[in-house]
């Protein structure tokens, strides 16, 4: 199985049979439509593809936030005629359904309801961003999801912070791979409304705990909210985890 990084909490997992890509965006539309003094949204880096060249199976959706579910990047992917299938919260699919995402592609998926698409077993988790929200038929809103292809596992955590019950939950599972996000959180994002995630320091005691590698994300796209790198990793030593640390583009073969 092979992951390469396409930015922020983007991700494309492939194997001999299946093509999954991760929360892409691909596009600059949060710059464009997000922008002010106080949260002066500017990628680092530009987006390395579009999602119709990653040419994908499934599109894994952990939220609605522009920069996870990204009105743009799948724009794009529908004009090009190509037809994934999108997993997503229950709660938002309408969103999808709004872009033009074909009723029989859509996904709705549930905490704690696997989910079987070509050769990929999907369980999605519920996810705390910073908190549980669910809708009045308690749906969740935010969700991660373990992927299985091939015997391979990964959790991939989505927007997330830790939350009770979430690292036994994990330890249950056979996991060879977990995708966290370790931009962290403070008062000053709170205030001018970027809801954080996980540490770099919370992310690397979640692998230590489950005695599984990590791969950083979401936190070398926005300056305003992100993580150094060399932090990342000196937290990893700290706990003595295993990591990843991926480059745009750049690919970890598992």
């Amino acid at each position: 199985m092979n992951i390469k990084y396409i930015g922020q909490c983007g991700f494309l997992i492939t194997s001999d049979s299946t093509r999954v890509v991760t929360d892409p965006y691909l596009s600059d539309s949060v710059d464009r439509d997000h922008y002010s003094e106080k949260t002066p949204w500017k990628r680092i880096y530009p987006a390395p593809c579009t999602l119709s060249e990653l040419d994908p199976d499934i599109v894994i959706i952990s939220h609605e936030h522009d920069d996870h579910l990204n009105p743009d990047t799948i724009r794009e992917y529908l004009k090009s005629g190509k037809e994934a299938f999108f997993v997503a919260p229950l709660p938002i699919c309408k969103a999808l359904e709004k872009l033009g995402v074909k009723d029989d592609k859509i996904v709705r998926a549930r905490a704690e309801k696997a989910i079987s698409i070509k050769g990929c077993e999907i369980l999605p988790l519920p996810c705390a961003h910073t908190e549980l929200h669910t809708d009045e038929n308690g749906a969740f809103y935010e969700l991660s999801y373990i992927i299985t292809i091939n015997g391979k596992s990964i959790f991939f955590g989505g927007d997330m912070s830790l939350y009770d019950g979430l690292t036994e939950r994990l330890a249950r599972e056979k996991l060879d791979l977990l995708l966290i996000p370790c931009n962290g959180r403070d008062e000053i994002r709170t205030t001018n409304g970027i809801i954080g995630n996980t540490t770099e320091k919370e992310a690397a005691k979640l692998a230590a705990d489950l005695k599984t590698p990590f791969i950083p994300m979401h936190h070398d796209l926005y300056a305003i909210n992100s993580c150094p790198t060399e932090d990342i990793l000196s937290a990893a030593k700290e706990n003595s985890a295993e990591i990843i640390v991926l480059k745009p583009t750049e690919t970890f073969t598992l």
